[in-house]
């Protein structure tokens, strides 16, 4: 940290001295703080959490000993290989992973599959609803209403299935068949709003089984 601190202050020092001799435009200035402020405070802070999440996950290859169950949801947060947006899928009936992706709009895919989709470094965090039979039901719903999916849009309308996206589609099979709610938001009474990946992470309707990275 202090060898972080030491370099990122050189670097300002180094600016502020070039000030005085010459003109620099304010950009250019604005670009170099901003530049060491997000070395000192940002990359640093994202090393050590990458480093600690090291610790506590398993390798991918682990997944497999985990007994998935229909409905079991594979949430993979920001990165760069889900839009820096984060994705997640649903296990089916049939053991393979449903998910409303830009180019499907709908894939049903093995689990080897599914994890090829994704870039080393990537992580993965398994989930299992708390409900009994909620999973079965939820699991149910999609292998009927999947092909019901058309468009992969980022649509408000939480009733909507035709235009649909990864998230909300997970948020839909539980909802609609044990009225359970993985957003927990006021809004939903509207039915209205955009279930983001993250928010359905933080349901306290779901359980941890494991987490990986690639």
């Amino acid at each position: 940290m202090k060898n972080v601190f030491r370099r990122a202050s050189t670097q300002i020092v180094q600016w502020f001295n070039l000030l005085r001799k010459k003109k620099i435009k304010g950009s250019v200035i604005y670009l170099a703080l901003a530049g060491a402020l997000h070395r000192l405070l940002v990359e640093r802070r994202r090393e050590r959490t990458a480093a600690r999440r090291l610790q506590q996950d398993r390798p991918i290859a682990d997944i497999r000993e985990i007994k998935l169950e229909p409905g079991d949801i594979v949430y993979t947060p920001s990165s760069e290989s889900t839009y820096y947006a984060g994705h997640m899928g649903i296990i089916g009936l049939d053991g393979k992973i449903y998910h409303v992706h830009p180019y499907g709009p709908v894939f049903a895919d093995t689990m080897e599959w599914y994890l090829n989709r994704f870039y080393a470094g990537d992580r993965f965090i398994v989930f299992r609803s708390r409900m009994n039979m909620a999973g079965l039901r939820a699991a149910e719903w999609v292998q009927e209403y999947y092909p019901q999916v058309k468009l992969y849009r980022l649509q408000t309308n939480l009733r909507s299935i035709e235009r649909n996206y990864c998230s909300k589609f997970i948020y839909q099979a539980y909802q609609f068949t044990s009225g359970l709610d993985l957003w927990g938001r006021k809004f939903k009474r509207l039915n209205m709003g955009y279930i983001y990946p993250f928010r359905i992470e933080r349901s306290s309707a779901l359980e941890v089984l494991g987490t990986y990275y690639k």
